[in-house]
């Protein structure tokens, strides 16, 4: 689960990194291609954070079914 938890966090920072520097870009020059980049990674390092969670989540719950 380790590995797992690292590839996650590996995967959460390269989506996270170019959503804020996207993000900075937008408020430094206020085109709307900038915003919709930073939204569009905001939306995968979302995604990647809460899949994270659901799936240690069912792990922990399937754990518990097996060893019942």
């Amino acid at each position: 689960m380790n590995l797992f938890l690292w590839f996650a966090l590996a995967l959460f920072v390269c989506t996270a990194l170019p959503c804020v520097l996207y993000f900075g870009a937008y408020l430094a020059t206020g085109e709307d291609r900038t915003r919709m980049l930073a939204v569009r990674f905001y939306r995968w390092s979302s995604l990647v954070a809460l899949a994270t969670f659901n799936i240690s989540i069912f792990k922990h719950i399937i754990l518990i079914i097996i060893n019942w």
